[in-house]
């Protein structure tokens, strides 16, 4: 995103209740040149500048247009502030923080300490460590200024923020040991906060698999998850860490092939995202359900048969094109390979060919290469299954030239692409015999496991021998 652009996506980021709210309050206080230049980047399928120049060339806001966007990004925010003021518990306490700096400054030290009281009791009950001890320290300044010399009741406060302060330091140093668990080791203390525990437990997860321990990082995962689900209220609040929790769970019984459990978990996950699904974690959730999305898309890849993977597909369609401006274009890339993937394994060629040419039909320069790559591939061997011989060999050429413009073509791609053209047309009996040789050609090579992670082809020589 381009720094001039910033606008212009704020502006699409924008829900037509939150748009609604935006203009009902410019309106009452703004001149609607605000308004004419907030719908016309609206209308805007992508940010042109030059066209909004040309556009109010006669306004007098047009000479000073930086100027005008940055106020309007600002008015934006503070529009959206003002709307989510109860977006989350955060967001809340900010607002009473803000409230009680107000009334400090008009030394209203009484109706402080009653706004002090509520947001003290909301930070604790929901684990706010850091807007606790901000609150803390607004409660020691309003005690100070009331009784000065009240030194005993002072000391109190500032013990209190510093037991507060080593919870938020806690909380960073598991976010630190979570980055490599293999190279951190943590205390045996005990911690009460939901986060930092989560935080501890994973550690402890991650190491017990990474040491085979495989049973009793099942177990650690699942009593994670049960005390989550243990605490209604932090379960609501930080749903999107629990949906994390799940996912690194859900992640573990594909591994262990353990397809009918994780199906349970999925559809189980999948109704409580749609119980607590709110705008205060709609990132985050964003985020957690394209990874759940993958997972599941994983254990389709595993199945025999075609099962519903055709609803799944279209749930993540509709998924996706309703969040289309929050998620990056190359997920999108990745999810239709991954469908053009399944199908092809699942030999359902026509659907196959289907996520093959959407791919290749919309190619952009900010695709992955990679992906473009894998997905010239999957088109040729559905080809070949077809029996598309002329097409086949058009086609070969054209992946040639494709890999040559990104690297060396690799030994192992030489063979297969040899093989394809010389066979394709072969009887059934040839083309078994054919494969026997291939597939003794290949076992001399190494095909990189990253390439077999997107190309099964040792997978697909077998099924044909």
């Amino acid at each position: 995103m381009k720094k001039n652009e910033e606008l212009f996506y704020l502006i699409k980021s924008l829900t037509k209740s939150e748009k609604r709210y935006f203009k009902i309050e410019t309106q009452r206080n703004e001149f609607t040149e605000y308004l004419l230049l907030f719908d016309a980047i609206a209308e805007q399928k992508s940010y042109n500048e030059a066209q909004i120049k040309e556009l109010f060339k006669d306004k007098a806001f047009a000479t000073q247009l930086t100027t005008i966007k940055n106020y309007l990004k600002q008015r934006i925010l503070q529009s959206l502030r003002n709307y989510h003021s109860k977006i989350s518990i955060q967001a809340e306490l900010t607002d009473i923080l803000r409230n009680i700096e107000i009334l400090f400054h008009k030394g209203l030290y009484t109706v402080c300490n009653s706004e002090l009281k509520r947001a003290e009791k909301k930070a604790i009950n929901f684990q706010q460590n850091l807007l606790l001890f901000q609150i803390q320290d607004w409660k020691r300044k309003v005690h100070q200024a009331l009784f000065p010399q009240d030194f005993n009741t002072i000391k109190t406060i500032i013990t209190s923020q510093k037991k507060t302060l080593n919870a938020s330091v806690e909380y960073t140093n598991l976010l630190l040991a979570n980055t490599n668990p293999t190279h951190f080791s943590l205390s045996h203390k005990k911690t009460h906060h939901i986060q930092n525990k989560t935080l501890k437990t994973l550690h402890i997860f991650q190491k017990q698999l990474a040491s085979k321990n495989e049973i009793k990082a099942k177990q650690t995962i699942e009593k994670l998850i049960k005390e989550w689900e243990q605490n209604p209220e932090l379960l609501k609040e930080y749903f999107a860490t629990y949906f994390s929790v799940c996912n690194n769970y859900l992640s573990y019984l594909v591994y262990k092939k353990m397809h009918k459990e994780a199906f349970v978990r999925i559809l189980l996950l999948k109704q409580k995202a749609k119980e607590f699904n709110n705008t205060s974690t709609s990132a985050a959730l964003i985020k957690e359900t394209l990874r759940l999305y993958n997972i599941e898309l994983e254990i389709h890849r595993d199945l025999k048969d075609l099962h519903n993977t055709q609803n799944i597909i279209t749930e993540i369609q509709e998924f996706i094109d309703i969040n289309r401006m929050l998620i990056p274009g190359n997920y999108w890339l990745s999810f239709r390979f991954q469908f053009a993937a399944i199908y092809f394994r699942k030999k359902d060629y026509k659907k196959a060919l289907h996520w093959v040419n959407d791919i290749l039909n919309h190619q952009t320069k900010k695709d992955r290469k990679d992906l473009i790559t894998y997905t010239y591939w999957i088109n040729i061997l559905i080809h070949y299954e077809l029996g598309n011989g002329f097409t086949l060999r058009y086609l070969i050429e054209s992946l040639k030239k494709h890999i040559k413009k990104q690297k060396n073509i690799e030994l192992y791609e030489k063979i297969i692409l040899k093989f394809m053209s010389k066979t394709v047309e072969y009887s059934t009996k040839d083309k078994t015999l054919s494969f026997n040789n291939l597939k003794i050609e290949l076992e001399k090579q190494t095909i990189p496991k990253h390439v077999l992670g997107y190309i099964g082809f040792n997978e697909w020589v077998a099924k044909n021998l």
